[in-house]
This record gives C-alpha cells, sequence and structure tokens, in this order.
C-alpha cells in the first residue's frame, strides 16, 4: 500500500510509544521537584479547576486538546515557520515550542509543554506524512499516559 494511502502514519507505533514514555518521564521528573510557592500557587490553580475532573476533562484532554493544540502549534506555527521562513527545523521547534508552554498559562506546566511540544515538532518534522495526525496521535499518547499513571489532576 502507498505510503499517502495508510490511514495512521509509517512509523507512528515508535514515535506515540517514544511520546508516552517522555510524557511519563517529564512527570515524574516534575514531581521530583521543590518548585518554589509563586510557581505551584498557579499550577494548583490549573488543577483545582470545575474543568479538572471528570468525563469532560478526559474528553477534552484526550481529543478536543490534542487536535486543537496541535492545529495550532505544530500545523499552524511549526508548519507555518517551517515552510514560510528561513528557520531550521529546531529553531522552528523551539519558538513553536515555547509558544506552547506559554500558552499553558502557569511556569510548571509551561515548562514541561515546552519541552513535550519539541518532542512533538520531531514528531511531525519526521514523519513522511499525516504530519498533523502523527503530532495529534503523540500528543494523546502523552495525556493518555500521564492521566492513566498519575490520574486526574486534583484527584488523589
Amino acid at each position: 500500500m502507498d505510503k499517502q494511502n495508510r490511514l495512521l502514519p509509517p512509523g507512528w507505533c515508535k514515535r506515540v510509544a517514544v511520546m508516552a514514555a517522555a510524557a511519563l518521564a517529564g512527570n515524574y521528573l516534575l514531581g521530583m521537584i521543590p518548585w518554589p510557592e509563586f510557581m505551584l500557587s498557579g499550577y494548583r490553580k490549573a488543577a483545582e479547576s470545575p474543568e479538572a475532573g471528570g468525563y469532560g476533562f478526559l474528553l477534552l484532554t484526550l481529543l478536543v486538546a490534542p487536535a486543537a493544540e496541535e492545529g495550532i502549534f505544530r500545523f499552524g506555527i511549526y508548519g507555518g515557520l517551517r515552510k514560510w521562513s528561513c528557520l531550521r527545523a529546531w529553531q522552528a521547534a523551539l519558538l513553536s515550542s515555547m509558544a506552547f508552554g506559554l500558552y499553558h498559562g502557569n511556569w510548571i506546566q509551561g515548562i514541561y509543554a515546552c519541552f513535550t511540544g519539541l518532542v512533538l515538532a520531531w514528531g511531525y518534522e519526521s514523519s513522511s506524512c499525516h504530519k498533523y495526525l502523527m503530532a495529534v496521535l503523540m500528543h494523546m499518547a502523552a495525556n493518555l499516559a500521564a492521566v492513566a499513571v498519575f490520574g486526574l489532576p486534583g484527584h488523589t
């Protein structure tokens, strides 16, 4: 079957596994850092929001956010920078990942999202086809792994 006619991009399984492992490692490492109170307060506020629990949270986390965020940050910003600028892949990845981190609105999630964005940009860039779908699958895997292992935010 021609690679353009496949439903899933070639190499998706490897990239999804790398992203899930990166998400687990990142969450684990972030949990070990003794964050200053000014950083923890924003994170706690996000974790305690009314949206941070239940089926609505799962729908947003596992489907809506990956599709929307990858459309904006990988397809839009990263892809646009690669297509319409003289930036190299690593430069576009860094800029789009920093924007992804800022978008998350607090230091802890922002730092995590910035590093995650770099891995997502790698998946997007290294895909031979269905680049957006690859990034969405990887993002979904990261969120699923984090929720499965670390639970819902604000719940113990």
